[in-house]
């Protein structure tokens, strides 16, 4: 008759390790991107060899126990949240960021809530600095070498002057003589300063509008139908059904000399939308029997602006928002994917490395080669699910109370054997 503590004591670490797989998801419940776990058991046999057989031709074997066989990660998608921070993003689907740590180390991770040094890079909680590519020029291009990605902190956009202007209006057809109406549009010079360009209409008695332009309160001169410059007022005539006959193209030019040394050379004005395929469309200025009326305006110039904020798009480009309005690709994520997530070593800090078990990560463009998008300015949340953790607890709770049992029941037994001798 033989005894052994082994068989239950194996029992008891295997519960432990289990509650203690099961403690470690709980407590990581509310972690960014975090993976939770989960424990396989293998059962023991010590006498696998020279198995004898009874009879009826069964083995004969009584096992040892119970093994730890693997605690795997769940690499399941978990919920996305909103954020605060534009840069903060989640990889929907398969991949992981990749970063480089402060020693050089290069590692991977499915929490994206990064921020910006006082350098610019973009770094993880614990100083990673995020990995992608830079932009050349407002673009990524197709050489590119992975690199930190930094924010251009204090860069600054030059001005575009204005070179073509819309205004979407109507000129009352049934306004009386002499009545006046302005159209007023803000424009830029070269040095980015901002011009005011008016457009004065004037009812006359044939139903036309004679229009005059001004910069700044200062004349300016007009081009009609690519005719010479002229200080004469522009008629505007309209047919029976409110659409513009004439002119058919319209530019102001103004005066040079009243610019501080900045030009504004010519402005065109777009007098009706140009369709896709470049045929004319509708009229940007019509004369139906209704209140003279702007609706809208565009125009193509902007002021010099600095980096205030940057964005994301599904690609993984991270933009560089401007105050003029204005953005521009300053970089992009790049996403690792791996043959074996499973084979990833955990390193805490919501990160992963590398391991013979995982492959070799392969880097590239997110959405691409299977690898997941970007969804800018949310947070992946971690896939644990409490509900099934507590079942999991209560489970490993009561294989550790029913091996407890079997070593309390096998030291009465040898109490018993030894009042016996």
């Amino acid at each position: 008759m033989t005894f052994s503590f082994n068989t239950p004591l194996s029992g008891l670490n295997s519960a432990a390790n289990a509650i203690n797989v099961v403690g470690n998801n709980i407590a990581n419940a509310n972690t960014i991107g975090f993976r939770s776990g989960s424990i396989t058991f293998l059962d023991v046999f010590s006498n696998t060899g020279g198995v004898r057989l009874n009879g009826g031709g069964n083995t004969r074997q009584i096992g040892s126990g119970v093994q730890t066989g693997a605690i795997y990660t769940n690499f399941s998608q978990g919920n996305l949240n909103e954020s605060f921070s534009p840069l903060h993003a989640a990889v929907q689907g398969d991949g992981f960021f990749a970063v480089k740590e402060t020693d050089g180390t290069s590692a991977f991770t499915r929490a994206g809530d990064f921020t910006v040094n006082k350098e610019g890079f973009l770094v993880t909680p614990n100083g990673a600095q995020v990995q992608g590519y830079d932009a050349q020029n407002g673009a990524i291009p197709q050489d590119g070498i992975l690199t930190s990605i930094r924010i251009p902190i204090g860069q600054t956009t030059k001005p575009q002057v204005t070179t073509n202007g819309t205004q979407r209006m109507n000129l009352d057809s049934d306004a009386l003589t002499g009545a006046t109406f302005h159209s007023t549009m803000q424009v830029f010079d070269t040095k980015g300063s901002a011009r005011s360009l008016d457009m004065t209409f004037v009812r006359q008695a044939n139903g036309d509008y004679n229009m005059t332009a001004t910069l700044d309160g200062n004349a300016a001169n007009t081009v009609v139908n690519g005719g010479a410059a002229s200080a004469t007022p522009v008629a505007f005539s309209f047919d029976s059904s409110g659409g513009l006959t004439s002119p058919t193209t319209l530019a102001i030019e103004p005066d040079q000399s009243q610019l501080n040394g900045a030009s504004l050379p010519s402005i065109d004005i777009n007098l009706r939308v140009t369709n896709p395929d470049g045929s004319p469309g509708d009229f940007n200025i019509t004369g139906f029997s209704r209140p003279s009326a702007i609706a809208s305006t565009a125009q193509d110039g902007f002021p010099a602006g600095e980096l205030k904020s940057a964005a994301l798009d599904p690609t993984g480009l991270v933009f560089g928002v401007f105050s003029n309005g204005q953005s521009r690709i300053v970089g992009q994520y790049a996403v690792a994917k791996f043959n074996s997530n499973e084979g990833l070593q955990r390193v805490g800090n919501n990160l992963y490395r590398e391991t013979i078990a995982s492959g070799q990560a392969t880097i590239g463009d997110p959405g691409t080669g299977g690898r997941g998008t970007i969804a800018g300015g949310f947070l992946e949340q971690s896939n644990v699910n409490i509900t099934n953790e507590f079942v999991e607890l209560i489970e490993a709770q009561r294989g550790f109370q029913a091996n407890s049992r079997v070593i309390s029941g096998l030291n009465q037994t040898f109490q018993e054997i030894l009042q016996i001798l």
